[in-house]
């Protein structure tokens, strides 16, 4: 007897989409083949009609991380209820830590506030400096299943930045350990040059924020740590890759042998940097780095279809507007004094992400279905030490699934999104292309948006690269 038999769908990997059934016991895959030979299940998915993916892993969010004062509206409960209608099934999310932190004691409280996820979840390990504590603390950390880093080439007055010299030596003992490490790239002496002259000259609008951080500011970075990576012999995880320069900087590292993987977001595929010209609404857009030019976007969906890019991720890092406008000034007038670098960063992408893949990717042409099956589920559990547990359909693997409807339409709006905000950045956005259930290591935890999964029945997945 099997616990859950799915079939009559098309099954999708990331090489090709075949007829087959599931069978599923103690929420594991146990065989693909024909129903018929399977014999009884205590319940059965006709998914006649529909694709099977494996459940998509997002391995890039920001749930309750304090920014600027800011937490956000999301705990990691409500923001499994998002994950997961959705069709996310396992979330990766960072520590919080600040100069002087050990790092294994973050994880450790970390771990202990993702306890109420209903999704399966992971921790990068977040490190701003490299003392001798810390580059002893990676060989624990890989063996407490975490062993994927983040480090800042930036954000100097904010106390993440890492100085240059101790990311060579975390790039070192990485790679000793058998961890990968991961950068935020972007240029801190010409951001904050760019701030500083903004800020002298009064100019300070929503639109400065890009105007701060053109492209170049994440190119010179990019390349920077490129070259890290090449000197040390360390792998390279490139988080939320956003423009041309920084994207040809990628591609001919990789022609060069290096192993340097890179990630763009969804909203970095969907949005434009025109957005936050609109000196109303325009702070609404404001995340880091910034949005870029249709040119740029252009470049990533090429980046994308050929191979440059491995990861489409969220960086879900989500605050209501009230909280976005809540260190802002005001005038004698009553009006808010626009000043880019006082709004809190961050955009949505948790539960439009694979929505947004198969309006704007599959039925454009742009990707198939299995190129989205590689960039939302077995990309990122590979790179970041899932796989085969996630991001596969397969005998032994999780029973992880997103059924989708590509006949399924909706128009997005903060009122269908289920974050509990006042707005969207992708208001009015015409979705055709919908995840219609999902499946958590055999479970229903959500079916055409309804959301059932119990409180604190996600699982810490100790990855292993």
């Amino acid at each position: 007897m099997f616990d859950l038999i799915i079939k009559n769908g098309r099954v999708v990997s990331a090489s090709g989409v075949c007829r087959t059934d599931i069978a599923v016991r103690e929420g594991k895959i146990i065989a693909l083949g024909t129903s018929n030979e399977f014999g009884e299940a205590i319940k059965i998915i006709d998914a006649e009609g529909k694709y099977v993916l494996p459940g998509m892993v997002d391995g890039h969010v920001h749930i309750a991380a304090p920014f600027m004062g800011c937490s956000g509206p999301l705990d990691f409960y409500t923001a499994s209820r998002a994950a997961a209608i959705g069709g996310v099934t396992t979330i990766i999310d960072f520590t919080n830590t600040h100069p002087g932190d050990s790092v294994l004691e973050k994880i450790v409280e970390r771990k202990k506030e993702m306890e109420i996820a209903a999704v399966d979840y992971g921790i990068h390990a977040k490190i701003v400096e490299a003392n001798e504590n810390i580059l002893a603390e990676i060989k624990d950390i890989v063996g407490m299943g975490c062993p994927t880093l983040k480090m800042f080439t930036t954000y100097r007055r904010a106390g993440v930045m890492i100085p240059d010299e101790d990311i060579l030596r975390v790039m070192e003992e990485a790679e000793r350990q058998g961890a990968r490490p991961g950068v935020h790239a972007e240029d801190n002496t010409l951001s904050e040059y760019q701030d500083d002259k903004f800020t002298l000259a009064g100019t300070t609008d929503w639109k400065y924020h890009y105007l701060s951080k053109p492209p170049v500011v994440e190119a010179l970075a990019t390349a920077k740590m490129i070259d890290f990576a090449r000197i040390t012999g360390s792998s390279l995880y490139i988080f939320h890759l956003t423009c041309d320069e920084a994207l040809q900087a990628v591609r001919r590292a990789k022609a060069d042998g290096v192993s340097v993987y890179a990630e763009t977001c969804i909203h970095y595929l969907e949005l434009d940097k025109s957005l936050m010209d609109d000196s109303k609404n325009g702070y609404r857009y404001i995340c880091s780095p910034p949005l870029r030019s249709a040119k740029d976007r252009k470049a990533l969906w090429h980046g994308l279809n050929d191979h440059t890019i491995s990861v489409v991720s969220s960086d879900n890092c989500l605050y209501s507007d009230k909280e976005k406008l809540s260190a802002l000034e005001v005038d004698a007038h009553g009006e808010l004094c626009h000043d880019y670098k006082k709004v809190a960063n961050g955009v949505s992408g948790l539960e439009e992400r694979l929505m947004l893949l198969l309006t704007d990717g599959v039925g454009t042409g742009r990707m198939t279905i299995s190129d989205v099956c590689a960039v939302g589920a077995e990309n990122p559990a590979k790179l970041f030490g899932l796989y085969p547990q996630k991001g596969v359909i397969q005998p032994g693997s999780d029973a992880d699934f997103v059924i989708v409807d590509m006949n399924a339409q909706t128009t997005l709006s903060h009122q269908s999104l289920h974050y509990g905000i006042d707005s969207s950045v992708y208001e009015g956005k015409e979705i055709k292309g919908m995840p219609v259930m999902t499946i958590r290591r055999g479970d229903v935890i959500a079916e055409n948006g309804v959301f059932t999964a119990v409180r604190g029945s996600g699982q810490f997945i100790k990855r292993v690269l």
